[in-house]
Parts: C-alpha cells; structure tokens; sequence
C-alpha cells in the first residue's frame, strides 16, 4: 500500500447552509497521489485525545494544508481588527493534531496556515497582518484569481532539510497569505525567507524526523516545477519509513 497521508479539511457551507462540506482542494489531494502517496482527508473533529491519536494510527504522515487565519487567542492575543474571523472548530482541532503529530514524531508539512498552525502549536507567535510589520511587502496576499502566478521569490537558507529536499537557493511562489510568523516556537529554525522584505517563508524542526513547512503554495505549482513536488516526495518517502 502507499504510504496514507492525511490531509487536515475545513468546514464549508452549502449552498443551501443546511449542510455542511469537510473540504479539500484537489491539488493537495493531487500532489500527494503524483508524488506516490495516498491521500486521505480528515474531517474536522473536536480535540478528544482518544480521537487524536485514532487519526494518527490511521496515517503514516500529514498535510496541514492552507486556510483562514488561526485565532490569537491561542498565541495569547486579543484579535486586531485587520484579523480575518477564525474557524475556531477548525483551530482547536488542528493544533492538538499538530501537537500530538509533534509527541509522536509523525511526518508533517505545513502549507500556509498549516505553517502557521504548527508554529502556534509549538509555542509561536504570529503577525496578525501584513500591515502590523512596517515594510512587509503586499506580493504575499496576492488576490485570488492570480494564485497560480509566482509573484515573489524566496531563499531557501543553505543547510537546511529544505534545502536539500528542494535543490535551490531561490524559487519563485506564489501565496495568498496576510499572515505570517513574528516568533519562531522554541525548537523550531527558519529555513526560508523572502528576498522583498525578508519574512520566515519556511520553517522546520530540525530534532523530528520530518516536520517542514513553507508559507507559500506548493501544491498549485508542482505540476510545473519539479523542486515543489520535491516537498510532497520527501513527506510520503518520510511516511514510508516511519511505518517501517
């Protein structure tokens, strides 16, 4: 069998709002089936312990994938007004995932909010919005109908597991993101920046067998470019060894 991966979903309402849809976009789903994994979609539950760890027994790796905003709350804010109203079934759910993904040293990319959410997680702080950091460049809140345009370019910091999974100093990307991390939770490093105004675009734990975020979107590139579907290779190869 494939190695399972485990793509984290949202909630979204129907057309109708009498229903409710647990939610992936297919290119995460296709990015994990092109670089030899089985993806699997976790519907958002509540953070029961039993439940956590049955979703993890059930996966070999993990996907947290892009979204809304995390709540402030769970960094030890009060909301600004420029932070987008958060999915807090979404929020709960997915941090004590990712902090049980940690304990158990499961394989782990972050996607966007996911980079945010294990940052949280972990003990991290984040930037409210792009405007609560004086010079942030607006490139990374690219507007929707341009989200498979590289808008900006990142470098990828040498000695990194980023930079070896990638194989470049620097890539173009695209992100639609107003969001990004202020402090890096204890144990985590940067492993990315971007070149405009020099935010943490990725992140790893260099302690856990595979835990690697970026803040940009790989899996609207990967098709194209082969260094972004390198990142869903080295997650499924992770899982495979991990199950063993």
């Amino acid at each position: 069998m494939r190695p399972r991966i485990g793509i984290t979903s949202w909630l979204r309402d129907d057309s109708d709002r009498l229903e409710r849809w647990a939610a992936v976009r297919e290119t995460y789903t296709g990015a994990v089936r092109s670089a030899g994994g089985l993806p699997m979609i976790l519907a958002v539950a509540d953070d029961d312990p039993g439940l956590i760890a049955d979703c993890l027994t059930a996966v070999d790796g993990l996907v947290f994938p892009g979204g809304g905003d995390v709540a402030p709350a769970y960094y030890g804010e009060s909301a600004d007004e420029r932070c987008h109203a958060p999915d807090r079934e979404r929020d709960l759910f997915e941090i004590h995932l990712a902090r049980a993904a940690l304990a158990r040293r499961t394989p782990v990319l972050g996607i966007c909010r996911g980079l945010q959410v294990l940052n949280v997680a972990a003990g991290g702080t984040l930037y409210q919005d792009i405007g609560c950091r004086p010079g942030t460049s607006p490139l990374h809140a690219a507007r929707g109908e341009d989200r498979r345009t590289l808008i900006h370019t990142v470098r990828i910091l040498p000695g990194t597991r980023l930079h070896a999974i990638m194989g470049v100093a620097e890539s173009r990307v695209t992100s639609t993101h107003h969001q990004f991390v202020k402090a890096l939770a204890p144990g985590f490093r940067a492993t990315a920046e971007s070149l405009e105004d020099g935010i943490v675009e990725g992140l790893e734990q260099p302690d856990h067998p595979f835990l690697v975020a970026v803040q940009w979107h790989p899996e609207r590139m990967y098709q194209d470019h082969s260094e972004h579907l390198a990142l869903f290779r080295a997650l499924v190869a992770a899982a495979e060894q991990a199950r063993g």
